[in-house]
């Protein structure tokens, strides 16, 4: 299991070590707010990240009605960390599962049928990214990064590099991720980087936890709890 450096609170997210999930909270909590509307409550659809300290600030946004995820084993993890009004998303096949899911409905609200909107699965969008550095530069042009596949991931595409619109980042292999640069934007060795994950829930899928970060600086670091719940 991934077992994060200890980092003291306000360190810069430079100075973390690489690759890392991060999440910038302000930029969560902006695009958060404006998914939810109170005039129709909704539920989180907190399967996309499966953290239980995540969907706590959610659940305390006007309009979430309640959670949702997408495997029963995800809904026990959810129940076990306090939340009491969960609706899976894909039913109950053998009676184990409804043995189960009875076990959880002694202290939660689990629903199987649809019941409210689902709300959340697009709110990462520009708020998580993954830290990455350069650790080799084999030819003009070309960045050898210490994220790869097992970062970023890359079944639904690529990574994208903020604020580089002339670069152009692969997820490379498992370990290493590549980035083609022109002369005049080059890189070079231990530079620092941020990656746009192409599917924010498979990024989430590949950490043990995510560096919560406010105006650059590390502000949390938070379990991915359900991660492999499936």
């Amino acid at each position: 299991m991934q077992r994060p450096i200890e980092k003291p609170v306000g360190t810069r997210v430079e100075e973390l070590d690489t690759p890392a999930l991060l999440l910038d909270l302000a930029t969560f909590n902006a695009n958060a707010s404006r998914l939810f509307d109170p005039a129709r409550p909704a539920r989180a659809e907190v399967w996309v990240h499966k953290t239980p300290a995540i969907a706590r600030v959610q659940i305390a946004l006007p309009g979430v009605s309640g959670i949702a995820v997408r495997s029963l084993a995800e809904a026990e993890i959810f129940a076990a960390a306090g939340f009491d009004d969960i609706r899976i998303l894909r039913p109950l096949a053998t009676p184990a599962s409804q043995r189960r899911v009875g076990a959880i409905a002694d202290s939660a609200t689990v629903v199987l049928e649809a019941d409210r909107p689902l709300v959340g699965a697009n709110w990462l969008v520009g708020a998580v990214t993954v830290s990455a550095r350069v650790v080799g530069v084999p030819e003009p042009g070309r960045a050898i990064l210490d994220a790869g596949q097992k970062a970023v991931g890359r079944d639904f595409g690529d990574p994208r590099l903020p604020g580089r619109p002339n670069c152009r980042a692969s997820a490379g292999s498992a370990e290493h991720g590549v980035v083609a640069f022109p002369a005049d934007d080059a890189l070079a060795i231990g530079d620092w980087l941020q990656l746009v994950p192409a599917d924010v829930a498979t990024a989430f899928a590949l950490h043990d936890f995510v560096y919560a970060t406010r105006n650059g600086a590390l502000e949390a670091v938070w379990p991915i709890a359900a991660r492999g719940a499936f």
